[in-house]
């Protein structure tokens, strides 16, 4: 069976006597969901994206059958569950073991009982410092498509810093000043800037600065007119625009916008289509359907205005990260431009810069003026779009899922609800990255339990946000989402970084110039799917070739030549040998230590089960490191066991209680914890790390063997 594009495109838009609210979800006061008796349409989509096998639908034939109910249910799997699973979503990398999860429990008890709420509190602690810094750089990398290797890697740009970074006062600068005409001072790199805004706490200045310093590096082109180059550059950099900012795509616009889509149905039981409100593409584009993309794409017009000898360095920064001609001559394509309004002949960057400006301050200091008819101001709109996309890029980092379909649109009601509060919080805290992460992990969905300890009535209890299409099941009792449904694989970057901090090894290097081509584990980076470049765009999943590649790089448990920054204690410089080595030094200090000591050592390191139960277990440990588990340490043979416990650390790092997110390891045994700690993982040394960015001045507190305490 074929489909057009747009099946029935009428169903749900004005010409069928749909209203503004009702094309929005009924977001706006007059809300259809408010009641169950909202007529159902008979020009509603001809198209259904439901099976014959999805049982009965209690309405029109072909609808999918409505949720089970509108209750749900929330099944917290308590404190130690949430800090196994904060540490490497928000600083990247796995928990140092038992101690440190222990730790940062008892924070949260400590702070919870003086009547504060602990978990928001160790959050947002955790939520600053170097490693997080570095965290979310890469991943703002990713979003931002940044180009790793070749001719748009930018190196000198993105990767050299100047110093201009170490403080927020550059990103302020940038907040608060045009592109055009300002400068800041000392010169500065777009890597400054996206340090100092993580450091200011505001992601404003970097998505406005990005544009500018992307188009200094385009696409090469051989036999091809310099027209032809120009269609090509605009394409490019047009379309990272709409996804990376906007949340659009142009050739979505024709089925599905902000005020109508085919999938629209006025009945809330059978309405696929649940948009914030607002007229956002009407504002932006000139038309809620769009435009040709040519027009659209002429704001980012190369030729003429990117010139080695221009006269504007954006803000005063580097050369690197490009320069400028403001003029508007020499748009050889000769196309009318539109992005928020029409542009003077000509335009560029420079008429596009002072919309976000504008509208990035007056959302944050006012919030989105939505008035009856929907309109939207155009410089509102664009900040509120890539608002909303941060929120949503970043739900979809912590918890697998977006909150939205491929064509950038809420599902259902609960998806639209979450997705518009994360946005509000975001906004209203001046596009605050920490906010954003404590609102999310502390979601009620973000820490539920797994199914066989949780009391809920059901092992779905959730609404359907991280699958919607799970309301199509047969069984009404699978049409929620249960915590099963955000299993993910860590992105790549957590996972490899997770593994290389883990065992101490140097970290993948994240980007080389342009004329180089060496670079480091570049097929293990691309099978893994990191983003390397626009042609290598990377993915978040797993596969069969991925896996093989994960354990030929790792199942031997030895140092990888990855040539980046190298690791270490948390807090301390460096380490000059690698955890393994360290462990097995320290656990031959300790009287009477065995093989299955080592064995437990390296699994509370990586996975943080140091418990090892049954003789089964045992068995299969005891074939992967050559020794029985009771064999003491003194009676060994040193390499041996060395090498022993790097195959056994490998096996670890490909097991899904490593790579996989959403389900940690049961609560742990105290009892269990190793008795030997290697330097810089103690309970002592880790919380002299924590304790200041977890508690600053606003407590009092010490630090000891024992852990931390509150006075």
């Amino acid at each position: 069976m074929s489909l057009t594009a747009c099946p029935n495109d009428q169903a749900g838009t004005s010409g069928d006597g749909a209203s503004a609210s009702e094309a929005t979800g009924g977001l706006t006061e007059s809300d259809p969901t408010a009641t169950d008796s909202a007529p159902t349409t008979s020009d509603a989509p001809t198209t259904s994206d439901t099976a014959s096998t999805s049982g009965d639908s209690g309405g029109d034939p072909g609808e999918e059958p409505p949720p089970a109910g509108d209750g749900e249910e929330s099944c917290d799997a308590g404190d130690e569950a949430f800090v196994k699973r904060i540490i490497p979503l928000l600083q990247g990398r796995k928990p140092e073991g038992m101690r440190e999860v222990q730790l940062l429990v008892s924070a949260i008890e400590q702070l919870d009982a003086k009547g504060q709420d602990g978990r928001a509190i160790v959050a947002r602690g955790l939520a600053s410092g170097d490693l997080y810094l570095h965290r979310w750089r890469t991943f703002f990398w990713e979003q931002l498509k940044i180009n790793r290797l070749e001719t748009k890697s930018n190196y000198g740009c993105y990767s050299q810093m100047t110093g201009a970074g170490d403080k927020g006062d550059l990103a302020a600068y940038i907040r608060d000043n045009d592109a055009q005409g300002s400068s800041f001072g000392p010169p500065f790199t777009m890597g400054d800037v996206m340090m100092s805004s993580l450091r200011l706490d505001d992601l404003s200045p970097m998505y406005r600065a990005d544009m500018f310093a992307r188009m200094a590096r385009p696409l090469s082109g051989a036999n091809i007119t310099q027209e032809e180059f120009e269609v090509n550059a605009r394409s490019n950099y047009g379309e990272i625009f709409e996804s990376s900012y906007l949340g659009r795509r142009s050739g979505c616009l024709e089925c599905h916008t902000s005020t109508e889509s085919v999938t629209y149905n006025p009945d809330p039981k059978y309405n696929h289509f649940w948009a914030l409100p607002g007229d956002f593409e009407g504002a932006i584009y000139g038309d809620p359907k769009g435009r040709p993309e040519e027009e659209v794409y002429a704001a980012f017009r190369w030729t003429g205005f990117v010139d080695d000898q221009g006269s504007v360095e954006p803000w005063g920064w580097s050369g690197s990260c490009g320069r400028f001609n403001p003029g508007t001559d020499g748009d050889i394509l000769g196309i009318p431009g539109y992005l928020g309004g029409a542009l003077p002949e000509g335009g560029q960057l420079f008429d596009i810069d002072p919309l976000f400006k504008t509208g990035f301050a007056t959302l944050a200091s006012e919030g989105l003026m939505v008035d009856g008819d929907l309109s939207v101001a155009p410089d509102q709109a664009l900040a509120y779009l890539t608002a909303v996309n941060i929120a949503n890029g970043v739900w979809k980092e912590m918890l697998g899922y977006p909150l939205t379909l491929a064509h950038s649109f809420p599902r259902n009601e609960k998806q639209r609800e979450i997705l518009g509060e994360l946005a509000d919080a975001f906004i209203s805290d001046e596009y605050s990255l920490r906010t954003l992460l404590v609102e999310i992990v502390t979601h009620p969905y973000f820490n539920q339990e797994a199914p066989d300890l949780c009391d809920a009535s059901t092992s779905y209890p959730m609404k359907a946000v991280f699958d919607p299409f799970s309301v199509t099941a047969a069984d009404p009792n699978m049409r929620g989402n249960g915590v099963g449904d955000r299993v993910q694989r860590y992105s790549a970057w957590v996972l490899i970084e997770s593994a290389m901090r883990a065992m101490w090894w140097d970290l993948p290097v994240q980007q080389v110039q342009d004329n180089e081509w060496n670079y480091p584990g570049i097929n293990f980076l691309r099978d893994q799917g990191v983003f390397l470049k626009d042609a290598i765009n990377g993915f978040n999943g797993v596969d069969f070739n991925g896996l093989l590649s994960w354990e030929n790089q790792l199942a031997s448990g030895t140092k990888q030549p990855m040539q980046g920054g190298c690791t270490g204690p948390l807090g301390q410089p460096c380490a000059q040998y690698e955890w393994i080595e360290l462990m097995l030094v320290e656990a031959s200090m300790v009287p009477g230590a065995t093989v299955g000591d080592i064995a437990a050592a390296i699994k509370d390191r990586l996975i943080t089960e140091p418990t090892i139960d049954g003789p089964a277990e045992i068995a299969a440990i005891e074939g992967v490191i050559g020794l029985p588990l009771d064999t003491p340490m003194s009676g060994a043979d040193t390499g041996q066991l060395e090498e022993g416990a790097r195959r056994f650390a490998g096996m670890l790092l490909s097991t899904p209680q490593f790579m996989l997110s959403g389900v940690p390891s049961r609560d742990q045994d105290p009892a269990a914890i190793p008795a030997f700690a290697v330097p810089g993982t103690d309970t002592e040394s880790l919380c002299n790390v924590h304790a200041p960015l977890l508690l600053g001045d606003k407590f009092a507190w010490s630090c000891s063997a024992d852990g931390l305490k509150l006075r």
